[in-house]
């Protein structure tokens, strides 16, 4: 793996990149960083050169600051890593934020996309009357929390408004280990 970085404009983002074979850029969701998807791109390291990264305001991009960064700014840097990196559109595999920044680079850089798979973007706007309600309140909770209390307390509060139950698996699974906490910033907006 060799790690670099990207100047744009005020921005200079921190990536990664692994693997020989087309380009195939992994969009973090939350508050993940390169180093987030590390399994997943060492197991596709072998047929795809894989670039994940850090986004502006995380991690060891810069700046890291409060401000707010929209959708747009981070499909444009994404863009732009695509340009730095390759002449050919890229494979783009985004989950949750990371599905949005997919959608947004499709849609407007959309000649750097090959393909682009959105795993589970949270675009509460499509759905409609009581559900769009419902789950616009339970964004709002979850984002109250995460000002208030924290990111573990808003993922704990997450995991309970998703239904999922940690303990409903297989007994042949066994659960990973913790990794070590580590500490990132993270700017919120609302759009």
């Amino acid at each position: 793996m060799q790690s670099a970085q990207l100047q744009i404009d005020d921005v200079t983002l921190y990536y990664t990149i692994r693997g020989s074979g087309p380009i195939l850029l992994i969009l973090q969701g939350g508050a993940s960083n390169a180093d987030g998807a590390e399994d997943l791109a060492n197991q596709l390291a072998g047929d795809f050169t894989v670039v994940t990264y850090d986004r502006r305001g995380l991690s060891r991009s810069t700046p890291i600051q409060a401000e707010r960064y929209d959708i747009a700014a981070h499909a444009d840097d994404a863009a732009r890593l695509i340009t730095a990196l390759t002449d050919e559109p890229a494979f783009v595999f985004g989950s949750s934020i990371g599905a949005l920044i997919g959608l947004e680079l499709a849609a407007h850089h959309g000649v750097h996309v090959r393909t682009l798979i959105a795993h589970e973007p949270p675009v509460l706007r499509l759905l409609e009357g009581v559900e769009q309600e419902e789950a616009l309140r339970r964004h709002r909770e979850a984002l109250e929390t995460f000002q208030r209390d924290g990111t573990p307390a808003a993922m704990k509060l997450m995991v309970a408004l998703a239904g999922i139950d940690i303990n409903d698996r297989s007994p042949k699974f066994r659960r990973p280990l913790s990794p070590p906490i580590r500490k990132w910033r993270l700017s919120v907006s609302r759009t």
